[in-house]
């Protein structure tokens, strides 16, 4: 196993989580309101279909980022208020999973690009300074980006690094501008392979050579807060 695998990123503490994987972000409006209200609804969804027993794609109905994605109805709020699966052992004390699309060996053995992408260091930091879930999910959805901010910081800003509350608000405001660059993005923005990731990451990373005011902002986020 790849060292940097050990950390989990899905639920790394009882504070956060990112369950983008289940097309959480595959919705076209990722705003916050929109992502809660659906997480809020994710009880009262999976039971009924749970019930059912029948399969169905959120995406059905709504409009989307990728149509050949899926989004798992058995997602909602866990413990804390934070975004979970619903058919988890944890969550319901015996798995479930299978009742799924993909059912529980696909869920459980999967890791996203950002298991790879970000290091160990990288991984902690944001688990450290970033408590609320919708800006973990957006850092844990565009890794490069993520590593983008870091790098920044280190390099240029690095009294920041200095000052945990400066850097926490830092991180908040500057995971809020790209979240609403993202937003005005109609394409999709998590994939499940780096290869994938890779080829598309250009159309709204911070690191692609066409989003120098994304860049600006953020600085001018940085230097405001400093």
């Amino acid at each position: 196993m790849n060292a940097y695998e050990t950390i989990n990123l899905c639920q790394p503490n009882g504070e956060k989580s990112c369950c983008a994987c289940c097309g959480l972000f595959n919705f076209r409006d990722i705003s916050r309101e929109n992502l809660s209200r659906f997480l809020d609804g994710g009880a009262s969804r999976s039971s009924s279909l749970i019930a059912t027993g029948h399969i169905t794609d959120q995406g059905d109905g709504h409009v989307i980022r990728d149509k050949t994605s899926y989004i798992c109805p058995h997602q909602g709020l866990i413990y804390n208020k934070r975004p979970g699966c619903l058919l988890h052992p944890h969550y319901r004390n015996s798995s479930m999973r299978n009742d799924s699309f993909f059912g529980e060996k696909i869920c459980s053995g999967f890791l996203c690009p950002a298991h790879t992408r970000l290091t160990t260091e990288h991984k902690k930091t944001i688990i450290e300074l970033v408590d609320d879930w919708y800006f973990y999910s957006v850092a844990i959805i565009d890794p490069d980006s993520t590593i983008w901010l870091l790098q920044l910081l280190h390099d240029r800003y690095p009294i920041a690094l200095q000052r945990e509350s400066a850097v926490r608000k830092i991180i908040t405001e500057c995971l809020t501008v790209h979240s609403s660059h993202l937003a005005v993005y109609p394409g999709p923005i998590f994939f499940y392979s780096e290869s994938e990731y890779n080829v598309s990451k250009e159309n709204f990373s911070i690191l692609s050579n066409n989003i120098d005011q994304e860049q600006n902002e953020i600085i001018a986020v940085i230097e405001k807060n400093l």
